[in-house]
């Protein structure tokens, strides 16, 4: 059993991005970190054509080996549907189409999509019930990606909104998975969205690598000896010039 997990470990993480694209004018960078052998989460980068990248990450409900199953055929599909390069709510409608088809009664999965134009710096999104991200702007404001939406896989005919945030040089789009506000201490203390907050506006000007590791070095070091409870998944977007 112990083989058979350590290989499909070694398959989950052969679909996640083995290696950051180069973006002129945008460095980016995730980390996905399972609670379990294997997760429910991942982050994907989906080049569309020269000058357009679809970004997702979605988590998928439950943990181990199904929901491991289910965050493949999640991440297949979304792959499969970007890049036919519609509309932003149209590949998010169209993914749910197929998983809803296929989905186990109770499952679900939230997922954060967009589409980034590398020449004008705009990035268009859809939410499916996903954590609202956060863009933090030069002077360290942040503003909430309020759109939201439906999970993925209740209702095949579900309608997706689409909206859009330009990133100026300096800005950086900040998207995770509720594994790091939910993340927990020995006391049962959440980290919570007023403590990411906090984090977010006191990083400086930092390489989006180094963004990553802060935030999920904050999130261990709140956990401390407290077992991780979910899967830890961060993706950051900063536009350099």
């Amino acid at each position: 059993m112990q083989q058979e997990l350590n290989t499909a470990f070694e398959i989950q993480t052969n679909l996640m991005p083995s290696e950051t694209p180069e973006i002129n004018g945008f460095d980016l960078a995730g980390v996905s970190v399972p609670a379990q052998s294997v997760g429910g989460d991942f982050f994907d980068y989906i080049q569309i054509d020269d000058y357009h990248w679809g970004i997702g990450l979605g988590d998928v409900s439950g943990k181990g080996m199904p929901a491991a199953l289910l965050m493949s055929n999640c991440q297949a599909t979304l792959r499969g549907q970007a890049v036919f390069g519609v509309a932003v709510n149209e590949t998010v409608e169209r993914t749910n189409k197929l998983l809803t088809r296929n989905i186990r009664r109770g499952s679900f999965v939230t997922l954060f999509y967009g589409v980034l134009d590398a020449i004008s710096g705009r990035f268009t999104f859809a939410n499916a019930g996903h954590n609202k991200p956060y863009v933090r702007r030069t002077d360290g404001t942040l503003e909430m990606l309020m759109l939201g939406g439906l999970v993925l896989g209740f209702i095949g005919t579900q309608k997706y909104g689409q909206d859009s945030v330009v990133l100026n040089p300096g800005d950086t789009l900040f998207v995770f998975s509720d594994g790091v506000t939910e993340a927990m201490n020995a006391q049962h203390d959440q980290f919570e969205e007023e403590r990411l907050e906090e984090l977010l506006k006191s990083i400086g000007d930092v390489s989006a690598d180094e963004y990553v590791q802060t935030v999920h070095t904050a999130v261990k070091e709140h956990a401390g000896s407290h077992p991780q409870n979910d899967d830890i998944t961060i993706l950051v977007v900063k536009r350099s010039n």
